[in-house]
C-alpha cells in the first residue's frame, strides 16, 4: 500500500527499540492537523454570525441547493454525574455500568 508516495513499511522505522516515524511523513500529519484547525476556526467564525443574523431577523431555517441551516434556540441540558454516583453508590454503580467495545484508532497532537 503506498500512501504519500511511501510504502507502509516506510512510515515507521525503528531506531534499536524505538519507533520512529518518517519525518516527511510526521510533516505531512503536522500540516494537516493545522490547516484543518484554521479551517475549522473559519467555519465556526462563519456560523456564529449566521446564528447571530438569525437571532436578529428571527430566522429558524434557511434552505438553499447545497445546505439546510436550522436555528436551534438556547436550553439546558440534564446531565448524569456518573464520577459522583460512583464515589457514593460503588455498591450499585457497577450493576448498571455498561462496556462498549471502541474500535483502534490513533490519536495525532501537533506541538
Amino acid at each position: 500500500m503506498y500512501i504519500g508516495g511511501k510504502t507502509m513499511n516506510d512510515l515507521i522505522i525503528f531506531d534499536g527499540d524505538t519507533p520512529v516515524l518518517n519525518a516527511e511523513v510526521s510533516k505531512q500529519i503536522a500540516e494537516f492537523e493545522k490547516i484543518t484547525k484554521k479551517i475549522k476556526k473559519a467555519e465556526d467564525e462563519l456560523k456564529e454570525k449566521i446564528l447571530e443574523s438569525m437571532e436578529e431577523c428571527g430566522i429558524v431555517k434557511i434552505d438553499t441547493e447545497d445546505i439546510t441551516i436550522n436555528y436551534v434556540a438556547p436550553t439546558d441540558r440534564e446531565t448524569f454525574d456518573s464520577k459522583r454516583f460512583k464515589a457514593e453508590h460503588q455498591d450499585i454503580y457497577d450493576d448498571y455500568v455498561k462496556m462498549s467495545p471502541v474500535k483502534a484508532s490513533v490519536r495525532v497532537k501537533v506541538k
